[in-house]
């Protein structure tokens, strides 16, 4: 495995709708961000984890063509709501019909990860899974916060952070991976390609 001290370089190229919520030492090797046209697709009857391994994938890959080397992130998220999948919402009004969807609910977030060492043609998946607490929020509530800053390119329509942190009761699991990008999975990801983030 590769240790990466202070002084060592690598490349890494992040699909851009994740660059939210990115830090850390793969922050510090960030060396290009790369724009997806990859439009996410949805097959209900597949299930949380398959639409989300299956559009990261597809996001990495499509970005991988474009580079001899370094490595490349792509990620897609769904939360899931009983047995409901659900993406971004297109519109303020479908953000306000998801907010309360949810509710007083127990919601799961999936997020899939797929990263490619451009070099070596290899490529590793991985599916993070937390579960979300909504507290009850009232109509006035849900418009306040679609009004403030509620996140129309976040599955679900909400984000953790900002505003969203008065939403929610309670959270098992990862929170980068509410956030849109689970770092300890990726790190599990980065070490199956060689590469040691911590070190």
């Amino acid at each position: 495995m590769t240790h990466l001290g202070m002084n060592d370089t690598f490349c890494v190229i992040i699909v851009i709708d994740i660059i939210k919520g990115f830090e850390g030492k793969v922050q510090d090797h960030l060396q290009a961000i790369a724009v997806s046209n990859t439009c996410e697709k949805m097959d209900c009857k597949r299930g949380a984890r398959f639409n989300v391994l299956h559009n990261a994938q597809d996001k990495a890959e499509k970005i991988a063509d474009r580079y001899r080397e370094g490595f490349i992130i792509g990620a897609d998220t769904v939360v899931l709501l009983g047995k409901r999948l659900i993406g971004k919402p297109e519109t303020k009004r479908q953000a306000k019909l998801f907010l309360k969807a949810f509710s007083g609910k127990t919601l799961l977030v999936y997020t899939g990860l797929c990263v490619i060492d451009a070099k070596k043609g290899k490529s590793v998946t991985a599916v993070d899974i937390s579960k979300v607490y909504v507290r009850k929020l009232s109509p006035g509530e849900i418009d306040k916060y679609v009004r403030i800053g509620g996140p129309h390119d976040k599955a679900g329509g909400f984000s953790i952070e900002g505003p969203g942190t008065f939403i929610f009761d309670n959270i098992e699991g990862s929170f980068y991976n509410i956030l849109g990008l689970p770092m300890m999975k990726l790190d599990e990801l980065f070490r199956k390609l060689g590469v040691d983030l911590l070190r």
